[in-house]
C-alpha cells in the first residue's frame, strides 16, 4: 500500500456549518463522532466543515 499525502481542503470548498444537538461528542480512532442517547454513532467530517455549532444538549 502506498502513502498518498492529503492536501487541506480550501475553505471555499468546505461545508459552511454543521449543527450538533442532543448528543455526546467523542473522538474514536482520530475522528469526531456524535453519539445520541440510543447509542447510534454519527461520524462528523471535521476536515470538510468550516464551523461546528454545538447546540444545547450537546456534551
Amino acid at each position: 500500500m502506498t502513502f498518498v499525502p492529503l492536501n487541506p481542503i480550501p475553505l471555499k470548498d468546505r461545508t459552511s456549518m454543521i449543527f450538533l444537538q442532543y448528543g455526546q461528542i467523542d473522538v474514536l480512532d482520530g475522528a469526531f463522532v456524535l453519539i445520541n442517547k440510543t447509542g447510534v454513532r454519527t461520524h462528523i467530517p471535521v476536515g470538510s466543515v468550516a464551523c461546528i455549532m454545538l447546540e444545547p444538549g450537546t456534551r
